[in-house]
């Protein structure tokens, strides 16, 4: 009001310049009133134009507000439901709710701490698609069309089961076995515990990467569980006279070193037993039987009624190709084994009765075993965490495991034949067995060269076990 007075002030003024300060005065005290009564008319006359205005004002307060409320709810929701690393489409912002339990949380649990995805349960908004890397441990969000997706993770503790050994947590997920499994840098992943697969007689708990739950001591000797069968009996490797760390080098961690068999000029090299002109033959037992057996009976023998004789040992001779003579002589053969290291797909099902080795008095495979004894399989050996994958007959690409706890520093073979050939970087023909190298992977070579022998046996499944199963306080048969 002030502001238009002096401006009527100053316009009189411009009028007359030569009445001064005090014409100045009578005009304000002359026109004062005038003022204000114009002032009030110009109120009476524009009341609908100001009706208008404040109309707009509360309007532009309302928008305001609802922006404000919004992106106070959009960051409380971005508060709540951290993003977190994953790979996804380039379609905007992705944001993830986690479930512990079943209990909204604000971060993913750690990596190897007893939680897994529950992928069954877990989703996505606008129809995207969500997996979880185990490896790297972040989601993967798949077919994602649409910005400002949401997806709902949940995680979930290893199940329980009730097994010889007393309750155990057992891992839901398959993992990836193109991968090698420990706790440090040196391998594909860090896997480390119990999981499940299927083998004959149904549920198996294998133990993978560089677990330290899996002591046995038994007959004055340490063992380590390679898993509990799906008869519930447990299958285990010798480990030494002492108990040794995941990866320590020691030759006492072998019972000897062997060739697995004395010549090489023939497809029947490559069975832990063999009969020329038979490609499933079990007439004569391979040097690295007899091996095994000269074991049992100096160490195990007085032990006998603790150990399952039941339970077989596979020496998988099943072939790839098909032609007629494949698996006797000297025509090139290449066994199942060999494909499922490619392929890096493992599996406990021991494909022909004759090449699952047992006991006489088992009710199941050939029943040519005088001892309930034998080797690890290479499928055991990518259950426990050394990677498949690429094989090229000489050496394996993948990274290598040399905290597992099957790596002892010590090349041993395993029992499983990976074919008669000419194998890559060899000018002869040889038969070829699959043993795990010093440096954690394994490979395949000639039947005739020396490596360590590392038996395996099964406890009966009603043995009473006590312990804890670590290096301090293994397992042990009482």
């Amino acid at each position: 009001m002030i502001f238009f007075f002096f401006l009527y002030c100053a316009k009189k003024l411009r009028i007359d310049m030569g009445g001064g300060g005090r014409y100045c005065d009578k005009i304000i005290i002359e026109n004062y009133g005038d003022f204000f009564m114009r002032l009030e008319k110009f109120k009476r006359t524009d009341k609908k134009q100001i009706g208008i205005l404040v109309l707009i004002g509360i309007c532009i307060l309302l928008v305001a507000g609802v922006f404000f409320y919004t992106s106070f709810a959009t960051f409380q929701v971005q508060q709540e439901f951290n993003i977190i690393k994953g790979t996804v489409q380039d379609l905007g912002d992705v944001y993830f709710a986690y479930y512990v339990d079943n209990e909204l949380v604000s971060e993913i649990p750690l990596q190897n701490s007893g939680y897994v995805f529950d992928e069954e349960k877990s989703n996505c908004t606008n129809d995207a698609h969500v997996t979880w890397n185990y490896d790297e441990w972040f989601p993967e969000v798949r077919n994602l069309t649409e910005t400002r997706t949401k997806c709902t993770l949940y995680f979930k503790k290893t199940k329980i089961v009730d097994t010889v050994l007393g309750e155990i947590e057992v891992y839901g997920y398959t993992p990836d076995f193109t991968k090698s499994a420990c706790d440090d840098e040196t391998c594909g992943s860090h896997e480390k515990g119990i999981f499940e697969t299927t083998d004959a007689d149904g549920t198996t708990y294998y133990y993978r990467g560089s677990v330290e739950n899996n002591y046995v001591y038994f007959a004055n000797r340490y063992w380590r569980i390679i898993r509990i069968n799906g008869d519930g009996t447990i299958r285990m490797i010798y480990d030494g006279t002492v108990a040794h760390d995941n990866g320590e080098v020691s030759e006492d961690r072998q019972a000897a070193t062997s060739p697995f068999n004395s010549a090489n000029n023939d497809n029947m090299y490559a069975g832990y037993m063999y009969t020329s002109g038979d490609a499933d033959g079990i007439g004569t037992s391979s040097a690295i039987k007899t091996a095994v057996d000269n074991f049992y009976t100096s160490v195990l023998s007085l032990y006998s009624r603790y150990i399952d004789t039941n339970a077989g040992f596979c020496g998988d001779r099943s072939t790839l190709n098909l032609q007629d003579g494949v698996g006797t002589g000297t025509e090139t053969t290449y066994n199942q084994g060999y494909l499922r290291v490619v392929e890096s797909a493992p599996n406990l099902i021991c494909a022909n009765a004759n090449d699952l080795y047992t006991a006489s008095s088992s009710s199941q495979g050939n029943k040519a075993l005088q001892y309930p004894v034998g080797l690890i399989s290479v499928d055991e050996v990518l259950l426990a965490g050394v990677s498949g994958g690429v094989f090229d007959g000489s050496y394996n690409h993948q990274k290598r495991s040399l905290n597992s706890y099957l790596i002892n520093g010590n090349t041993f073979w395993t029992m499983t034949p990976a074919g008669s050939y000419v194998a890559f970087g060899n000018k002869g023909w040889s038969s070829y067995i699959f043993r795990v190298n010093l440096n954690g992977y394994f490979d395949d070579d000639k039947v005739t060269v020396v490596y360590g022998v590392r038996p395996v046996i099964n406890l009966r499944k009603d043995v009473t076990i006590t312990g804890e199963g670590t290096k301090e306080n293994p397992y042990q048969v009482s």
